[in-house]
């Protein structure tokens, strides 16, 4: 009787020790929301709503459940603090986006009717590497651009009799989404466009 009652306590102790041991090993999760204020292969940095900077490693995480993203995306990222050669990183878990950026969608061709000829269609495309076409605009060439915050840079050719120069034009970005851009300058609104399907 006494060896069974030795037995259930050394059992009981073990499990407890074990217990013990295995809290030591939990790693606290962390839950951040931020506007992704930059972004390279294996870092993002977000600026959170109460004025914090904070740099996430994403380096080696599960792309299904940490996509990549495009700077002003806001985004809900969990983490842990990973020991990396007695060095705490926060890390990565999981991402999720909970507003895209207007980079999300300002990519592709942007259309409106010509108000010269109201059959055809004038605009530009913006391509992902940061060149650009007109469309259907013979006197004036896009042909690249920027994106700072919601401030569109075009760069662009004038062709005019006889002479020509080069500019950048900056845009405010009034409204943007997966169908329409609204451009003004200075307060007066010069593009009411559609997106090009």
């Amino acid at each position: 009787m006494m060896m069974k009652k030795n037995i259930l306590i050394t059992i009981s102790l073990v499990a407890v020790i074990s217990g013990i041991t295995a809290c030591k090993h939990v790693t606290e999760l962390k839950v951040i929301n931020g506007t992704v204020i930059d972004a390279s292969m294996n870092n993002i940095t977000l600026a959170t709503s109460d004025g914090n900077t904070v740099n996430i490693s994403t380096m080696n995480a599960n792309p299904e459940k940490v996509p990549g993203v495009l700077l002003y995306d806001s985004v809900k990222v969990t983490c842990v603090n990973k020991d990396m050669e007695g060095i705490k990183i926060l890390t990565a878990t999981e991402l999720s986006i909970l507003r895209h950026s207007p980079y999300y969608y300002i990519q592709g061709t942007w259309i409106e009717p010509n108000p010269i000829a109201p059959k055809e269609v004038q605009g530009f495309t913006l391509n992902q590497d940061g060149t650009a076409q007109s469309v259907n605009m013979a006197t004036l060439s896009i042909d690249g651009w920027n994106l700072e915050d919601r401030t569109l840079f075009l760069n662009y050719k004038s062709i005019g009799n006889r002479q020509s120069f080069d500019g950048i034009d900056t845009l405010q970005i009034n409204k943007i989404d997966a169908d329409s851009l609204v451009l003004s300058q200075k307060g007066i609104v010069i593009w009411r466009l559609g997106k090009q399907k």
